[in-house]
């Protein structure tokens, strides 16, 4: 069984008799503020000159596909760690870096055919971007249900390394694939080819705040996902004593 031990901490308990900082409490009163204060800012944006009101969708579409590529980052790291290691706390970072992931790049998706319907005229089409992303969620899907149909925690979790290490090619490419696909529908937010799309000072400033905002939640939902993955270990560890004491008795 793998070693449920090597707990990861954010502050939910209490140590010397002094109470921890609750981050996860601390960031959902944040984000009461946060919420609200973004859609302002995201109502008052100028609208673009073609796609008019539609481009507000922008801001939530591109602060998903970051996190996206950030929750598959951690992914990557978190297998890396874990064959070094073959420490629990490792295994729990690449199912919270997958399953992020998965969850971020669906809402980009989604976003993204939406505002795609307005600005190309249809929801989906197969540009270099689109297939890229569509490709690295499929691959990180079938790892997530691969994971799922294993039973043996340590070879669950060397699959799931395998899985988010081999798979992490898939996201540079999605990254630059504006950059080597230039023929794709695709604009490029930050850079500086001919693509680059120009946004206004407000409109730059709204991004931001949506990708701050974003992220508040994704730190969220990410302390969330590993609590849970430690008491699921709490939890087997008081079965697996009970267990124990029924044998001895």
């Amino acid at each position: 069984m793998a070693t449920i031990t090597k707990r990861m901490d954010f502050g939910s308990g209490t140590a010397n008799g002094k109470r921890k900082l609750d981050w996860a409490k601390i960031l959902l009163w944040t984000m009461l503020v946060s919420f609200p204060v973004t859609l302002i800012f995201i109502l008052l944006a100028p609208s673009d000159y073609e796609l008019k009101y539609s481009q507000r969708i922008f801001y939530f579409h591109m602060p998903s596909n970051i996190l996206c590529l950030l929750s598959f980052t951690i992914y990557f790291i978190g297998g890396l760690g874990y064959w070094r290691t073959r420490k629990r706390s490792w295994d729990i970072l690449m199912i919270t870096g997958l399953e992020l992931g998965v969850f971020f790049s669906l809402i980009g998706i989604v976003t993204g055919s939406i505002w795609a319907r307005y600005a190309w005229g249809t929801f989906w089409t197969w540009d270099p971007r689109l297939t890229t992303v569509t490709i690295m969620l499929v691959v990180y899907l079938a790892g997530w249900m691969l994971r799922s149909s294993v039973e043996d925690p340590n070879r669950k979790a060397a699959l799931t390394a395998v899985f988010g290490i081999i798979g992490f090619i898939n996201v540079p490419l999605v990254y630059f694939s504006t950059r080597f696909f230039p023929a794709g529908l695709h604009p490029i937010v930050f850079g500086t080819n001919d693509k680059v799309v120009n946004l206004e000072g407000f409109m730059t400033l709204t991004l931001v705040i949506s990708i701050i905002t974003f992220s508040q939640f994704f730190v969220y939902l990410m302390i969330q996902r590993i609590r849970l993955e430690n008491l699921r270990d709490q939890v087997a560890g008081v079965r697996m004593a009970l267990y124990e004491d029924e044998d001895f008795v």
